[in-house]
Formats: structure tokens, sequence, C-alpha cells
């Protein structure tokens, strides 16, 4: 069963730190799904309005998607606290793409995972940590890890792309990072590396994110937001690119997007101990802040073309549009199984007995869909038994299911 419609709640601004979600909704947009981006506003000059990115491709600054969609659209969410957005959409699917856990700079959002998790009809995990977390909760899961968008950053390979003026003049070795300039990351680790490397520099890419102040060296350079489209042309002048994390329970569940990004320009890449950094090869993994400076080291001397071939190759085999098909066929196989009735029927049914203030003998709480020509009839069922329900106006040709024993139906 084909997707045809997607509404991605507001979460972070569609070109602000191109991240997962605007990734994935483009990559969505060029398989021929139309994709209804909400913008926060936080981060943006378009505080109203819609701005068409492509044919499929839509982004909406205080617009309510609603309006502009044919049909149910899939639900897709990533912050656990849009579960209560839900019903507002009527979906035909409920995904919920798991990016953190949600722990330390993330705890305010640990209220929500499990209804978050249990509302989904698809749950997609990141990292293996999440996958192994969230499975346990809700059995269709799949394990899907960040990307890459290879075309992008592969400029970078050759360095020939056009040198930004703050770089012009910096001597090298250049030891580079881009992304949130966030409390995950390790300061101390960062003013040692700047500290050892003094006829070096190392420059940091990206916005304050929950920090207010950072280390100050000579040689360490803190460079602020960059537009997406520019990274390469940064990242072409990095002799290793680094990822100097914290390690904590937060970014132990972390897949770094930047690993890939730095493997398709095809640079070195040195990170902290972060789990899902181990298994990759050809990555400078760091069990301790000493070996991390050690393996800067190593990389920056580098020079070997098989090394950096294969960290290309490996990058290209990890891209943003592959993980979308994956994505896109769990989401249609899940859709496919949901109505759980004959699709040649084609009524309405209603389950006589659940339409009751209280429900007691459904004992998991799902969201149970049919995919019914003439509207959804759906049931909504909390742990301590009080439900909630849409209840339809009487149809003709109404299928009626009476239940004469307590129903448990796994979804």
């Amino acid at each position: 069963m084909a997707i045809q419609n997607i509404i991605y709640p507001p979460t972070i601004d569609f070109d602000w730190l191109v991240q997962r979600p605007q990734q994935l909704m483009q990559a969505f947009a060029s398989l021929g799904v139309k994709v209804f981006y909400m913008n926060p506003g936080l981060h943006t000059s378009r505080k109203r309005g819609i701005n068409r990115i492509s044919n499929n491709l839509t982004v909406l600054n205080s617009v309510d998607p609603r309006g502009l969609i044919n049909g149910r659209p899939v639900f897709y969410f990533s912050s656990p606290n849009h579960v209560d957005l839900i019903p507002r959409y009527n979906p035909s699917l409920v995904v919920f793409d798991c990016l953190d856990e949600p722990s330390e700079e993330f705890e305010n959002l640990a209220p929500y995972l499990r209804r978050a998790l249990t509302a989904a009809d698809l749950v997609i995990a990141s990292s293996q940590k999440l996958y192994n977390d969230c499975i346990s909760i809700n059995s269709n899961t799949i394990l899907i890890p960040n990307g890459c968008d290879f075309n992008h950053f592969a400029q970078a390979q050759n360095r020939t792309l056009p040198v930004p003026a703050e770089l012009s003049s910096m001597q090298s070795p250049i030891i580079g990072y881009h992304g949130a300039i966030a409390s995950w990351l390790n300061f101390n680790l960062i003013t040692r590396l700047a500290d050892s490397f003094p006829h070096g520099n190392v420059l940091m890419l990206g916005p304050m994110y929950n920090v207010t102040s950072v280390p100050r060296r000579s040689n360490l350079h803190w460079l602020g937001f960059k537009e997406f489209n520019t990274l390469p042309n940064y990242t072409q002048m990095f002799d290793a690119g680094i990822i100097p994390f914290r390690i904590s329970s937060m970014t132990e569940a972390v897949n770094p997007i930047k690993m890939w990004e730095y493997m398709a320009a095809g640079i070195p890449v040195v990170t902290s101990a972060l789990p899902e950094a181990r298994a990759v090869e050809g990555v400078y993994f760091s069990h301790n802040d000493d070996e991390f400076i050690a393996n800067v080291r190593q990389a920056i001397n580098e020079n070997n073309w098989h090394l950096k071939s294969a960290r290309i190759a490996q990058a290209r085999e990890n891209t943003w549009l592959a993980r979308a098909q994956k994505i896109l066929g769990a989401m249609e196989k899940t859709l496919s199984k949901v109505p759980g009735i004959n699709q040649a029927s084609r009524s309405r049914v209603v389950i006589n007995q659940f339409i009751l203030p209280e429900v007691t003998s459904v004992r998991r709480r799902r969201r149970i869909v049919f995919d019914m020509s003439q509207g959804l009839h759906s049931i909504l069922t909390r742990r301590n038994g009080a439900s909630r329900f849409y209840r339809p106006a009487p149809v003709a040709n109404t299928i009626t299911i009476t239940v004469k024993k307590p129903l448990v139906i796994a979804v």
C-alpha cells in the first residue's frame, strides 16, 4: 500500500542545523511522497506562509496542513511530546522516529516516551541502544541509523571549492568540527586539543545550543552557525574531523551524523568512545582523552589514499536516500496490516461492545485503525482502563461485531 502524504510536526526549522528530520523528509519527497514539514519558527526568517521546496515537499510556517492534504496522512514524529497531536490529524499510520535517549539534556521528554512508543504503528530507532529500549515496548520497531547527503559532502573530497575568507590564511593542520555547540561536548578535551597543536588550528562550526560560554585559545576558533550549503567549503579544509562528545547515557545512544558526513568528504574521523562509532570501519575510536589526542595526531598525518577511498565508499553506502527507502518499505508493510479487515469489503466496522465510557478488557494501549472508504473508527485505550472513543455516525452497510468475551487485539 503506497504512502501518499506525510505530516512532520514542528520540531526543528527546515533550514537550521540540517539533521535527520530534514534529510529524511527531503528523501521521502524525492521518492514521490508528498511531505508537509511544519516549522516551529524559532530559527527562521519565515514566520508565516507556505514555502514549496519541490513538487512534493512543502514547508509550512504557522499554517495548518489539514487544508492542504487529500486523504489521511502518515503522522511521522520524532519528538515524544507530539504524541498528543495524533488525533488532530486523523492519520492512516503513526510513525515514531526515536532519535535521542530522553535523559540529561532531553530528560524533559521522558514522561512522553512510553506513550509515543505505544501509540505508534511503527517505531524507528536511530541507534542500537535506542532499538533495544524501544522494541521492548513496541515489537514493530526497526533499526535505521543516521546517514549522510553523500553528493553534498563529496564536493569536499578534492579541495576544489571556494575557500571561505575566514579560513584563507589559516595554518594547517586544521582540526574541525561541525554541529551544535552544546553541553554534550567535552570542552576540556577541546581545550587540551588546541593546546596540544599550538601550530595548528581547531575549528568549531555551529550555533550555541544550550551553552552561553566556551573556552578560549588563540588557535581555537568558534565560527558560529553556517548554512548547510556552505559546510563542504569548510569541511574540505579539515585535516581531521572530530566528534569530541562527553560519554553519557544520552551520547551512548547517538549515531553521529557528522561521522558519515566527514567520511563522505574523505577526511579521517576521530571520535570519543561512542558505542555507535566502535563498529564503523576506519574511524579513529578513542577510549579516553589521551587516546583522542593521539588519534588526532595520527589522523592529520595519515596521507593514505586507500583509507580515504574506503571511507568514501562506506559513506556512499549510507545515504539518506537509502535510509528513506527502507523506512518507506516498512511504512507500507505496516500500513498493509493496520486495517485487519478484508480490504474488499471497504465497509465501516463498529465494535459495539466497546462503545462504553470505560473499558478494562483491553490490556495494551494501542490505536486500532480500520481503513474504510467512509471514514475512520478508532479506539484509544489507556493502561488504567479509561478510554476515549471517536464514535462514527450510523451509516448504511455497517458491519457490527458483537464481542461476548474480553477482547485483546495485538497490533
